[in-house]
């Protein structure tokens, strides 16, 4: 998964679209990307992220620059490592890296998840999120993202996929995606994207619509090369729809 930058504190009221919409409702289009996206992968059974708040922003905070194998390994030895989150707090900062090592930046890291927690114990008394619940996603938004290398992605997937808001994180793939689809601006980055898409996503469809995007990222619509003939989209893309009307070479 694609990294982000932690510090950035994107404009909320920025069109989806950036003048590419050609013309249509931006929640139409989406409504349309997330349909033929499903009948071309189905709806998503389920995600490899935690429900546990706390433990998916440790996960997510691991899955930052580098792939999912990684990151996956590097939180079981984690939790191998510190069983709970109280041993884990305790940890001296080395002893958290050598057991994330594998994902990398294991010395950011492990500073980061250091952090987190020492935030969150000192501020609830308990290593807990669920005072998030409650807030606006906005406020909830800007509470992660005040935590040291947690960005609007990493605050997202918590806010989505561990309490269940209308969040929508966006990563390189769908970055992307959505960029060739003229979504976004092409000078949009990770945050400004995911801000100016969230509140066109059609209700419901935030995390079906995040993960299949994902798919197509990585298995179609490639940064090299992509497979625009066997694009779902390919039909409402304008970049793909212009690159199948050059001359083949021959």
């Amino acid at each position: 998964m694609g990294g982000e930058s932690p510090r950035a504190r994107p404009r909320r009221k920025q069109a989806a679209g950036g003048g590419a919409g050609r013309g249509k409702d931006p929640g139409q289009r989406l409504a349309d990307i997330s349909r033929r996206l499903c009948a071309r992968f189905g709806r998503p059974a389920g995600c490899a992220h935690e429900k546990d708040p706390v433990r998916n922003l440790i996960l997510t905070i691991l899955s930052q620059n580098t792939n999912d194998g990684n990151r996956d390994r590097s939180f079981s030895s984690l939790m191998r490592r510190f069983p709970s989150l109280s041993l884990l707090a305790r940890a001296n900062s080395l002893e958290v890296e050598e057991a994330i090592r594998v994902g990398g930046l294991a010395r950011a890291k492990a500073k980061a998840i250091l952090s987190a927690l020492a935030r969150v114990k000192g501020e609830n008394g308990e290593f807990s999120l669920e005072f998030l619940r409650e807030k606006p996603l906005s406020d909830a938004r800007d509470w992660l993202t005040s935590l040291p290398g947690v960005g609007v992605k990493t605050a997202n997937i918590l806010l989505l996929f561990s309490f269940g808001r209308k969040a929508f994180p966006v990563d390189t793939h769908i970055l992307r995606v959505a960029r060739r689809l003229g979504l976004v601006p092409a000078s949009a980055d990770l945050a400004r994207a995911a801000l100016s898409l969230e509140p066109h996503i059609p209700g419901g469809e935030h995390a079906s619509l995040h993960l299949n995007m994902i798919r197509l990222g990585r298995e179609i619509c490639r940064p090299r090369n992509p497979r625009h003939e066997e694009c779902p989209l390919l039909p409402i893309c304008p970049e793909g729809l212009r690159e199948m009307r050059k001359p083949r070479r021959t």
